[in-house]
């Protein structure tokens, strides 16, 4: 319990602090005032303030904010963020809405930027550290659909279904996510490229996500642990975390559509326990499976951040965008409007996932 106490604490409070300094840095740099700046939301728990901003720990770990003065929507924003009424101030040539377009832009962006670095760059050590794991075929089960489809030991997978693979955790997750249909595969067999094709069995297994019983894909074979992993040096190791990151960006879209589609269930999303339990599974896994569970989260919050759901980053950019378009801002009117549309929103879907992981507590102890 206590290592996934500390490492919850180190993993949200580690991402949230990259975001909002990026969104700090960048509001200093085109000299926009800060009066706070928070790590959570809700009451102040404590604080101080050596200057013109006032750092803060706030109680609730849902995410953390910096409070740029002169914002038209800093009125609903303050009640998600934990403030009070809003006095009166004199307009200032350091607020917010009084920077040019493309300084606004800079800073609203400069969060979601600072955790695909973050992200990156810890893909990047971990990959220096580790190396990875290539698509090496150790074995093929006896009447497996591997062994129907030809796959034989020695094998290397270098596509699926229209995807490259460079890594054996890949090209588990789609046949994973691929039960019972037939899927192309390309492979390296004795320097030759060969053609083939696999449909994994099903398999029905308990997911967590889905706190329900899934059917999985599984083609039988294993990979080989002995010759399957190959040292990467920083170079190798840079150019293979780009490739990283980006994965996750793309599965992390694809995991949005399907939810938009309904070919993913609700249930499968999660909000704070669900990122405690697994970040203690990967504390006691290591280091470097936290710091690659860290990488994750962080591209996560960097997309869903970027959505354009107003008083999230994406929707101040949306509007942002909007007024490049039309030439002018929406009037303070329309704008707060807007801001308490996101935060009905906002709020629901964090009801959603608190839902959902108590009812996965509730079902992991046997209840419900």
């Amino acid at each position: 319990m206590l290592i996934t106490i500390l490492s919850t604490i180190l993993v949200l409070g580690v991402l949230i602090l990259v975001h909002e300094l990026g969104h700090f840095w960048a509001a200093k740099a085109v000299d926009i005032e800060v009066p706070v700046f928070s790590i959570g939301i809700g009451p102040k728990m404590v604080g101080f303030k050596p200057g013109e901003t006032e750092y803060v720990i706030s109680w609730l770990p849902l995410g953390g904010y910096v409070k740029m003065a002169g914002m038209a929507d800093e009125e609903v924003q303050s009640k998600l963020e934990g403030g009070g009424t809003l006095e009166p101030r004199p307009p200032s040539p350091r607020d917010f809405d009084a920077k040019p377009l493309w300084a606004r832009m800079m800073v609203i962006s400069a969060g979601v930027i600072m955790n695909m670095v973050f992200a990156y760059l810890a893909f990047v050590v971990i990959l220096h550290e580790r190396g990875i794991q290539i698509p090496l075929i150790g074995e093929v089960n006896p009447d497996s659909p591997a062994e129907v489809a030809g796959l034989l030991p020695g094998d290397i997978v270098v596509a699926i279904d229209g995807r490259g693979v460079l890594q054996w955790p890949e090209m588990a997750l789609i046949i994973e996510q691929n039960p019972g249909r037939t899927i192309p595969l390309t492979v390296m067999r004795n320097d030759s490229l060969l053609s083939l094709r696999a449909t994994p069995a099903k398999l029905r297994q308990y997911n967590e996500l889905a706190a329900d019983t899934v059917e999985l894909g599984r083609l039988g074979i294993t990979s080989d642990q002995e010759k399957g992993y190959r040292p990467l040096t920083w170079r190798s190791a840079a150019l293979e975390g780009a490739h990283h990151t980006a994965y996750w960006v793309g599965e992390i879209y694809r995991f949005l559509w399907n939810l938009m589609t309904g070919k993913t269930s609700v249930k499968e999303l999660g909000g704070p326990i669900l990122i405690g339990q697994l970040s203690g599974q990967s504390a006691r896994l290591g280091i470097w499976p936290l710091l690659g569970f860290m990488a994750i989260i962080s591209v996560n919050l960097a997309i869903l951040n970027m959505l354009p759901i107003p008083v999230l980053d994406g929707g101040h950019m949306f509007l942002l965008v909007l007024e490049g378009l039309r030439g002018k801002s929406l009037t303070v009117e329309q704008r707060i409007r807007f801001s308490q549309v996101g935060l009905v929103v906002l709020i629901g879907i964090m009801i959603l996932a608190f839902a959902n992981d108590i009812l996965r507590l509730l079902r992991g102890v046997g209840i419900g």
